[in-house]
């Protein structure tokens, strides 16, 4: 099965056009999706209710998700995050809160596992280092692990051999990575990047696909309008800086 994997839209509903139109031509089976579908964008309601269309859908939240319906403590977010959660609050439809409300932050199926940020703290805790790594897989069940949350593509993988020692990288655009053999048993995790606010100096919509059945995970890198997008920011009020970060990809 070949799914398409996104996380971090936060409310950009250029980039996840782009993103979804390339799933849809690729004629992917199913998607994964690692949280963190409304913050810090302008459109919400319209990037919620194209998410919840999708057929084969596994989402999880994340923690911009649970703080715009008032599950999670503001005081974990910066200025700029926090007065975009406040405003994303005020926007948000029933339906679309509802469908909110109906995400977990962390999803163990037999064949994956999706978490936010990490397995051990879904909705807090960033991924990003080998030491942390280490210390979530005992929290795990069944891999892959999907993850998201720090907006960087990243892989974490346990080498084959008796050491087994874990390598961490980062993922270029069309760079595919293969699980090995024991695929579903070796420990490996992959962060798709943000679709709607990329952090690693490339402003381009990141996402990936994974192919179950082949054992590999490839990065997809999508240009999209983001003069659009700054100008649907700065139209709703939101803090400038929101605007001006996503022409850098940081």
């Amino acid at each position: 099965m070949i799914y398409g994997v996104f996380s971090d839209v936060h409310s950009n509903l250029e980039a996840l056009t782009q993103v979804l139109e390339f799933f849809q031509a690729t004629k992917v089976d199913a998607y994964l999706c690692c949280g963190d579908l409304v913050g810090y964008g302008p459109q919400p309601n319209e990037c919620l209710a194209r998410i919840r269309r999708l057929k084969n859908l596994t989402a999880i939240c994340g923690n911009h998700d649970l703080a715009a319906i008032g599950r999670m403590d503001l005081n974990w977010f910066n200025p700029y995050a926090r007065e975009a959660v406040l405003w994303t609050r005020e926007q948000l439809s029933q339906d679309e809160r509802s469908f909110l409300e109906g995400l977990s932050a962390k999803i163990e199926r037999s064949e994956f596992t999706l978490a936010h940020g990490s397995p051990r703290k879904p909705p807090e805790e960033y991924l990003l280092s080998v030491s942390q790594f280490r210390d979530n897989i005992p929290h795990v069940r069944a891999w892959p692990l999907f993850i998201g949350h720090s907006h960087m593509p990243l892989c974490f993988k346990v080498s084959e051999g008796p050491k087994g020692k874990i390598q961490a990288f980062f993922l270029e655009d069309q760079q595919e990575v293969e699980l090995g053999r024991g695929q579903g048993q070796l420990p490996i995790a992959f962060n798709p990047g943000s679709v709607g606010q990329p952090r690693d100096q490339d402003s381009r919509a990141s996402c990936a696909l994974y192919d179950s059945k082949e054992g590999t995970f490839r990065m997809i890198r999508l240009p999209y309008d983001i003069p659009a997008v700054q100008a649907k920011i700065r139209k709703a009020g939101l803090p400038e800086f929101l605007a001006l970060r996503l022409a850098f990809g940081r």
